[in-house]
Formats: structure tokens, sequence, C-alpha cells
């Protein structure tokens, strides 16, 4: 009877599935927001923020899993304590600092307003009166529309990434679209956005740019001031550079 016992054993551990290692991160980055992060059909994540949290790891010599989620979804998951660390171009506010604590920046963005040539943007409210406008939900863009529509706050559109954005404007189920200019920039660059451009001047106003910072879990006081000073170091040793040149033709520190 004991030796029976020790097979079945034997065999329950030989079938039970890996245990993932104490020391490993949960890393989350988003889908679909080329060329910072995309999901390809056989599950691979890449792009310069996949690149930067590969090398964070690196330098925290730890193990990550990187996984995909939708922008709204991250944050939310980084303060339930199942995952460590989001890398999604995360501006800071007061809602968000509630909830996750911030690394150090490492990069400066700024948002554009994109469209077909011909627009006219001098007066926002207008604008989305006339024009059906999106946004990323939950984004900092998306709040600062939703301040200046008033009565037409319904023809504001809140999608789920940035990737998601660009396709409505291609499609035309949306006009206008207020987004990160550095995501904006590979799409106007291409052949599928060839019809569109920026309709305004960059902004940095309103929490529409500025410092971008990665989410990590709060109160992890060791994992904050490790992911700092990777970030350093890369930037130090110009590794940063040399991973922002892959997919852009300047710097954005």
């Amino acid at each position: 009877m004991l030796a029976l016992l020790r097979s079945v054993l034997v065999v329950l551990i030989f079938l039970a599935p890996p245990l993932a290692r104490a020391d490993e991160l949960v890393v989350l980055l988003t889908p679909r927001s080329t060329p910072f992060s995309a999901l390809d059909e056989n599950g691979r994540l890449s792009g310069f923020n996949v690149d930067i949290a590969n090398a964070i790891c690196r330098e925290l010599a730890r193990p990550c899993s990187l996984k995909a989620l939708t922008f709204p979804e991250i944050i939310p998951e980084i303060a339930a304590g199942r995952a460590h660390i989001g890398i999604a171009n995360f501006l800071r506010t007061p809602e968000r600092e509630r909830l996750v604590a911030f690394s150090v920046p490492y990069w400066r963005s700024t948002s554009s307003l994109i469209g077909p040539p011909g627009v006219v943007v001098d007066d926002l409210a207008v604008l989305i009166a006339h024009n059906p406008v999106c946004a990323i939900s939950d984004s900092l863009q998306m709040r600062f529309l939703q301040e200046h529509a008033g009565a037409n706050a319904g023809r504001l559109q809140a999608l789920a990434s940035n990737q998601a954005v660009l396709d409505a404007l291609v499609a035309g189920t949306c006009r206008v679209a207020l987004m990160p200019t550095m995501q904006a920039l590979p799409f106007l660059q291409s052949q599928v956005g060839a019809g569109f451009g920026f309709l305004a001047q960059p902004r940095m106003d309103r929490g529409l740019g500025g410092d971008v910072l990665i989410a990590l879990t709060q109160g992890d006081k060791a994992l904050k001031e490790g992911v700092d000073r990777a970030i350093a170091r890369l930037i130090d040793s110009g590794e940063h550079e040399r991973i922002t040149r892959k997919y852009f033709p300047f710097s954005i520190l």
C-alpha cells in the first residue's frame, strides 16, 4: 500500500503545473499600441515598451512574465496585487497615485489632434459638436475632451487602445482623434495614414503631456528603488537611446 501511495504522489507531482517563481515579476503592457507594444498572432509582444521592460528585468536580475491587457485594465490589476509593473505610457494623476506607485520618468510625451486635412480646430467645443472625436477610454486625453464637450459629450468615442482609435479613423467612425503624438507619428508616416495629418500643434498643458512613468505596486519600496536605478543605468549607459532609435528617428527623453 505504501508503495502504491508513493507511485500516486509521483504521478501527481509529474502532472501538476509548474509553480511560478517566488521572485517573478508580472509586467503588464498594452496589446495594440504600436510602436510601443503590440501582440502578434503567435502571442509575442514587441515594441519600445517591451524592450524597456526586458532591459529593466535584466538590470533587476529577476525573471519577468510579460502579459498584455488593455490600457484601462492595467492600473486596477496592479492595485489588486495581481501584477507588479505596468508599462503603458502612464502620466501621473492624483487618481492613479491613490492606486499605484510610479517610477522616475523614462520618456516625455505630448498629445496631438489628428484627422483629415481641412478640419478646423480653433474651438474644441465646436469641433466636437460637428465631428465624432475619439480617444482611449480612461485616458487623460479623453478626460480633456470630456471637459470641453459639454452637451455634446455623446459624440465622444472612448476606445480600448490607441490602435483602436487609429482603426476608427481609417474606418470613418471617428473623424478626429486626440492621442499621444509619438503613437500617432508612425501611423501618419504609413501608407494607410497618408490621408490624415496633425491638425494643430502638440500639447502638453492640462495633463496632455509630460513625464511618462512606469506604474508599480504601491508600498513596495525595494521594487521602486530597483526600477528607478534600472532606468537611470539604461539612460547613463546609452542602452535607452539604442532602444529608442529602433523605433523613433529622434530622442524621446
